[in-house]
């Protein structure tokens, strides 16, 4: 009896000895780890220790994410509170490193990366001159899984096209979307007016062309030609403007609403003043000669500008198509955005010709000095004299609505005729081959 007494005795000391060695292990293991993590964070963002939480900012600009905030259980991107999906979405490869860290409490996350009190430290188990401990390396990033999966080119208008990172396509166009690269693309990447990351893995044989929009690049994609970025970014795509404070209410619902848009509209006009007097000073003469187009050919030039307007998107969109098509035309894309601001000088001159001669018209009454500035000037007052009418109408609130409403209508039927007068009248006179 006192023999199985002592052996159960030394089973219990046994398993406590065991025990107790493990719990070094253990929490050096876990301190290895968030050893690890730490360094990750530090290496890609800088961290700002706060009263109930912390702030990372991002040392590269590439996801166009200016702070991440992490108090409690809540993460907040540029102060905007954000789910697991919209981290992924907007950090690419960097945002497991901020889940991993959220996961964290946050007496873990405080002393990971709150300040070092050095009043209480462990003795240094060195001498001063004996050389520090190498740092223990990084684990490598996990390697791109094979591409298993072949598809054709992908052209998408108004929506997003990602290509997974098992996956390779031959080429990706998007107009107005999203293009979301995480494999390979065997040839070129087109984005316009949209959005293009390409992720951790990605591979972009040939060339990455962004025209109006935004390109998001992890430091290990890679593009085997060259990166076009041309023009503004603005992503077209979930525009909102159902959220906009201006509303109907607003505008033609009080009195603040209708000054606004009063001053609104008065800018607009110093506006179109300023670049009527530009177009005149720059040429006159051709300023003359299309005025004289749209009062010899009123109903044809309304036409053609009709037409323009309706088929130029249509023509925009299947040129671009046709660039994308043919290899040698993709480096022609570039030349888009100044077709558009060549399209909107035309429409300028074209409304300008129209308000010059309407006020030739005026100042041959009134028997004034035929100042061809102030001839323009003259003209685009009486064009949008309607809509400024309607504007002051309309600080007088609901009550004037019933007049309002009608004299605002009346205001942009004029001006729009002017518009599309205006630009049929420079189509015709740039391909009539007699004044041309």
């Amino acid at each position: 009896m006192m023999m199985r007494k002592r052996f159960g005795i030394a089973l219990v000391v046994a398993a406590a000895a065991a025990i107790a060695g493990d719990v070094p292990a253990v929490a050096q293991a876990g301190s290895s780890a968030a050893d690890g993590l730490k360094r990750q964070i530090e290496r890609r963002f800088d961290v700002l220790p706060l009263r109930d939480g912390l702030a990372l900012r991002p040392k590269s600009a590439t996801h166009g994410v200016r702070s991440i905030e992490l108090t409690g259980g809540t993460i907040a991107i540029d102060g905007a509170p954000a789910t697991g999906a919209d981290v992924r979405d907007k950090l690419g490869a960097d945002a497991e490193l901020v889940l991993r860290l959220s996961y964290l409490d946050a007496d873990a996350r405080r002393a990971m990366f709150g300040p070092s009190d050095t009043t209480h430290t462990a003795p240094p188990t060195s001498s001063p001159g004996a050389p520090e401990a190498p740092e223990t390396p990084e684990a490598p990033p996990a390697p791109a899984p094979p591409r298993t999966r072949h598809s054709d080119a992908r052209v998408r208008i108004g929506g997003s096209v990602t290509v997974d990172a098992d996956e390779t396509v031959s080429d990706v166009v998007v107009i107005g979307g999203t293009a979301r690269v995480m494999g390979e693309v065997d040839g070129d990447l087109v984005v316009i007016g949209g959005a293009a990351y390409l992720g951790p893995h990605a591979e972009v044989r040939k060339d990455v062309t962004v025209i109006g929009g935004t390109l998001s690049r992890d430091p290990g994609a890679h593009v085997g030609g060259r990166v076009n970025d041309v023009g503004p970014g603005a992503n077209l795509r979930g525009w909102r403007f159902g959220r906009l404070p201006f509303n109907r209410t607003f505008l033609f619902g009080s009195v603040w609403g209708g000054l606004f848009a009063f001053v609104s509209t008065l800018c607009y006009l110093a506006a179109l003043c300023l670049f009527g007097f530009l177009v005149v000073l720059i040429d006159r003469g051709y300023v003359e000669r299309v005025a004289a187009r749209a009062a010899a050919e009123p109903i044809k030039a309304g036409v053609v500008g009709l037409l323009a307007q309706l088929l130029f998107i249509p023509l925009l969109v299947v040129t671009i198509l046709v660039l994308v098509i043919t290899i040698i035309g993709i480096p022609l894309l570039v030349l888009v955005p100044f077709a558009v601001l060549a399209l909107v000088v035309f429409f300028f001159v074209g409304f300008t010709a129209v308000a010059y001669r309407i006020g030739g018209l005026v100042t041959a009454r009134t028997g004034s000095v035929a100042n061809p500035y102030v001839t323009a000037v003259v003209g685009i007052l009486v064009v949008m004299s309607p809509l400024i009418v309607g504007r002051i109408l309309g600080i007088g609130g609901p009550i004037l609505l019933p007049l309002t409403l009608p004299v605002l209508l009346i205001g942009f039927l004029a001006e729009y005729l002017a518009w599309t007068v205006g630009f049929g009248a420079v189509a015709l006179n740039r391909f009539d081959r007699r004044t041309g």
